[in-house]
């Protein structure tokens, strides 16, 4: 939680944990991957891995995040997305039991000078979304090379669906056929393909792990599906407060650049909060912010550490307790309004958690 300025977040650990049941809910024969990369999507990863304890793994991006969550004493399985670059980080993650991603020819060549250490891989596949992964036309020749690997312990399998928060996109059972086509030829081993969207909407990605992220932090993952129609919590509350409210004449014009006018006589207050507590500076017009029962739209550009919102109709003073997004107004709304993600929004205003 912020400490030295007005604008707070907190966290609800509670939140996380209901959300996590909502995807055991729709995935129940699958196991769990929480995707904690990123310090948990802006949440605090240590207090996204204490909250998801019952998350049977966690995915994290980089090499350092995982040593960092291993040296705090997490003893849970980790997987690092982006796998490693060289033997030396091989090895350092070997030695602490970490998983990797292996998702490039050169990752194998590292592992096939490595001897003196074992762990666990997943081959990442790449059925279409041109990011991370080896060419399905390499799987098969990839995957018997791990086979061969004297520090390659278990091999597990995994892809990445480019558009799977769109429920209606061809690519989707394209990227599906893709991966079922080499898991068809490797026999019994164990594959993750859906991520939050997919886990929900796609039953048949499900396979023997599932790998969540925006939907544990209360996000809907998927187009025009909201999050409480898919029964998930809010997990961070953005708050802070009314530094001031003032009344302004018709054409009066308001902030920097002067981009918004003045319809008429009307009391206009300036909220603590902005793009340094992590509020988006690109925000428009009319994005809503919560105060008293009611959605007040932002007024004129979002200033460094205020912004302005309308209260016409509101009656409210000075130290008015002010949601920017939470539990009051969900941040998929205001990353609508701003032309973004959640998954912005969440990182950036989170970036002091730790």
């Amino acid at each position: 939680m912020r400490h030295t300025r007005i604008a707070q977040i907190s966290i609800d650990a509670e939140a996380l944990r209901h959300n996590l049941q909502r995807v055991k809910s729709f995935a129940p024969d699958s196991k769990v991957m929480a995707v904690i990369k990123a310090n948990a999507y802006g949440h605090g990863v240590q207090t996204a891995a204490e909250a998801l304890s019952e998350a049977d793994a966690f995915a994290l991006a980089t090499p350092n995040e995982a040593i960092s969550l291993r040296q705090s004493g997490v003893s849970k399985p980790l997987i690092v997305l982006q796998g490693f670059s060289s033997l030396e980080e091989l090895k350092v993650l070997a030695n602490l039991d970490i998983q990797v991603v292996v998702h490039q020819p050169r990752q194998i060549d590292l592992l096939e000078q490595c001897t003196d250490v074992k762990l666990d891989v997943w081959l990442k596949l790449d059925t279409g979304m041109h990011r991370l992964g080896m060419p399905v036309e390499m799987a098969e020749s990839s995957y018997q090379r791990l086979l061969a690997c004297e520090s390659v312990g278990q091999i597990r399998l995994m892809s990445h669906f480019a558009n799977a928060d769109d429920q209606a996109h061809s690519m989707n059972q394209k990227q599906l056929s893709a991966f079922s086509h080499v898991l068809a030829t490797t026999g019994q081993i164990e594959a993750s393909m859906a991520n939050s969207a997919a886990l929900v909407a796609m039953a048949e990605s499900q396979m023997q792990w599932v790998r969540p992220g925006i939907m544990l932090y209360g996000s809907s993952p998927l187009k025009n599906t909201t999050a409480d129609e898919l029964e998930l919590k809010p997990v961070m509350q953005f708050e802070s407060k009314l530094l001031t409210v003032q009344s302004l004449k018709q054409g009066d014009v308001i902030g920097y650049g002067s981009t918004w006018q003045c319809p008429e006589d009307m009391r206009m207050g300036v909220v603590a909060a902005g793009y340094a507590d992590g509020y988006p500076r690109h925000a428009k017009s009319g994005t809503p912010v919560w105060i008293n029962n009611m959605l007040c739209p932002l007024l004129g550009r979002v200033s460094m550490d205020s912004l302005c919102v309308d209260l016409r109709g509101l009656a409210v003073d000075i130290d008015e307790r002010v949601v920017l997004w939470g539990r009051e107004l969900s941040v998929d709304v205001v990353a609508d309004h701003a032309d973004t993600i959640a998954y912005e929004l969440l990182c950036h205003a989170g970036a002091s958690l730790g």
